[in-house]
């Protein structure tokens, strides 16, 4: 039987925020996992169900229909041949992940600290709650996590995959049929499937459903 998810929903936000930087980024961890100088660059503000963050993101998440943070490059992007730190060097694994990800009068030490920002925060949560870490890609509240998965943190992918196909707290039209199991629910978790209603924690969408509606689930994840 699952702990009491109340109190999952309420350290929460505690959880994504515990790994928000390493100190002003005047250190990171490379690609071979060794602690290495790095210029000092802003950290970017914790992702927060409060409202989006405004630092630089490795990408966009998608809260709902499925997506988990899949790349958006900016189109006046910093050609590869530029994305030098103010002092040091990029190892190849970060300058492979910054390529075409860093808009032109960006800090490429910023957008590369914002990834590994992401990877942290999501090792951090999946080892309290592997569960709340799932919902808080799914819903958006860590955003970009494919990109940097993918890019700085390749562990992690079995965890980013698992939130493909998943769906927010909210209204979603021609939902993909499958059965989905509901991630840190409150206790007035409910949801519709085209008027239909209930507060089962696993449910299954049929083909042809037109509209699937949930509140207080926070996130569902396909089974």
């Amino acid at each position: 039987m699952r702990r009491s998810t109340p109190a999952v929903l309420a350290v929460l936000p505690l959880l994504l925020a515990a790994c928000g930087g390493s100190g002003g980024g005047e250190r990171h961890t490379g690609a071979d996992g060794g602690a290495k100088p790095r210029p000092s660059a802003t950290a970017a503000p914790t992702p927060s169900r409060d409202g989006p963050s405004t630092a630089p993101t490795p990408g966009a998440s998608g809260a709902s229909g499925g997506t988990s943070g899949a790349s958006q490059a900016p189109r006046d992007a910093v050609p590869d041949s530029q994305l030098t730190p103010a002092t040091g060097s990029f190892t190849k694994t970060e300058k492979k992940y910054l390529s075409g990800r860093v808009p032109k009068g960006a800090d490429p030490a910023a957008i590369l600290q914002a990834g590994q920002d992401v990877c942290d925060r999501l090792s951090y949560t999946a080892k309290i709650d592997k569960d709340a870490a799932q919902g808080a890609v799914i819903a958006g509240d860590i955003k970009g996590a494919e990109a940097a998965v993918n890019g700085l943190c390749p562990d992690l992918k079995p965890l980013v995959t698992a939130t493909k196909g998943g769906y927010a707290d909210g209204t979603h039209a021609a939902p993909a049929p499958g059965t989905y199991r509901a991630l840190t629910p409150s206790k007035d978790c409910s949801w519709s499937l085209d008027g239909t209603s209930g507060r089962q924690r696993t449910i299954t969408i049929r083909k042809g459903t037109k509209t699937f509606t949930s509140t207080g689930c926070y996130a569902w994840a396909r089974t």
